[in-house]
């Protein structure tokens, strides 16, 4: 094993704690802050194993977020034509380092991403995660991020976990005294 291998398998460690760990939070803007952290480790990580299709797209991962936030800050919606500016940039970072046929799945994860954080709604970012996660999964196995394919793994487990937790249960429908004897009563039809 040389040592750009071990290094990237530390940034695969901190990607781990950082991935297992973000979907778990309630609040959007926490789950945001830790997956900005996942994405420099797995962009450090996917420079030392020499996979720079993936490493380009989750460093531009971090700049859309950014750009994100800094929309959210002043309570505006992310302008239709910086999101067309997103997914061309993702295409053409995936296509500029493209290498061969696996190199899709890192832009297809791109594209989710890019959804992901446009999404509202805390259980719509699980569930775009949780199929981020399994092309994810697919290509880390495939370049030998180990590391990363466990993290994989591990916030399948996790985000299936936080979608369980988080899920709205349908409000409970409170039997009264009068709604129960209406009824029980029944209408009585005088021939």
């Amino acid at each position: 094993m040389d040592a750009n291998f071990i290094i990237a398998q530390i940034f695969g460690i901190l990607g781990i704690i950082a991935s297992v760990c973000s979907m778990q939070f309630k609040k959007r803007k926490t789950i945001f802050i830790v997956l900005l952290l996942l994405n420099l480790f797995s962009a450090l990580n996917f420079i030392f194993l020499g996979t720079f299709a993936s490493a380009y797209i989750c460093l531009f991962a971090i700049l859309e977020m950014l750009i994100n936030g800094a929309f959210e800050k002043k309570n505006k919606p992310v302008p239709k034509y910086v999101v067309g500016i997103y997914i061309i940039i993702n295409i053409a970072l995936g296509t500029l380092s493209f290498s061969g046929p696996l190199d899709i799945i890192p832009i297809t994860c791109a594209l989710i991403f890019c959804a992901t954080i446009l999404t509202k709604e805390e259980q719509d970012i699980r569930k775009l995660t949780l199929l981020n996660q399994i092309l994810w999964l697919i290509f880390d196995l495939s370049v030998g991020a180990y590391m990363f394919a466990i993290s994989n793994v591990l916030t399948i487990i996790s985000t299936s976990i936080a979608l369980y937790r988080f899920h709205k249960k349908p409000a409970k429908k409170q039997i009264t005294k009068s709604s129960a004897k209406k009824t029980t009563k029944r209408k009585v039809v005088k021939r």
